[in-house]
């Protein structure tokens, strides 16, 4: 309990001036852009590593959605995309499940179309997402291999709050995020948590 008696228990101004200064830091908080040598596109093998890891479960989740229902359009929302390859990694393993498990079922074997929604903090580099999203597209028209509609937009915005009207994604991506998330909401949450743990 000493951790928590630092906090003030009775400060509706305290916690208000916190929770503006994490609406604050949600504007300014990012990954390093660009493509240069202290990039996070140069600098986030880590994070590829751990989007093959869970190729796997993504895969069996899209399975489940195909074999639950037959969406003629696909909604697939990644959360803390950042910027640089590993954003077109995901869509591209989301993409190839929806090809192997998807277009079978379908009528005349037509596969559903993907809408992507790419989310980050807004000072995420989407400029620099966006210029490699047309090499991935030439790429992927070159390989001729995936067959499936594919669409993407940007979507700057903290997770924290309301991002999509309800019941509007059938699938959430998020990898190697949550180790950002800001620590003065960790210091709200403990400010909040206090409130219901207090001793008397």
């Amino acid at each position: 309990m000493e951790y928590y008696s630092s906090f003030s228990l009775h400060s509706p101004c305290k916690l208000k001036r916190q929770q503006h200064l994490a609406m604050e830091i949600e504007h300014v908080l990012h990954m390093v852009g660009g493509e240069g040598e202290n990039s996070y596109a140069n600098n986030s093998r880590l994070q590829e590593k751990g989007i093959y890891r869970t190729r796997s479960t993504v895969e069996e989740a899209v399975r489940q959605i195909c074999t639950s229902f037959l969406p003629e359009k696909l909604v697939v929302a990644d959360l803390g995309c950042s910027s640089g390859p590993n954003a077109f990694l995901v869509m591209s393993e989301i993409i190839g499940a929806v090809d192997e498990h998807c277009c079978l079922r379908r009528p005349a074997g037509h596969p559903p179309e993907i809408q992507f929604f790419l989310n980050d903090l807004p000072g995420n580099d989407f400029n620099n997402t966006f210029q490699l999203l047309v090499l991935y597209r030439n790429q992927v028209k070159e390989g001729g291999k995936i067959s499936v509609p594919f669409y993407a937009v940007g979507l700057p915005g903290s997770f924290y709050g309301r991002l999509f009207p309800s019941r509007s994604v059938h699938f959430f991506h998020s990898s190697y995020c949550l180790m950002w998330l800001s620590q003065v909401r960790l210091i709200i949450f403990f400010h909040l948590k206090a409130l219901f743990w207090r001793e008397d």
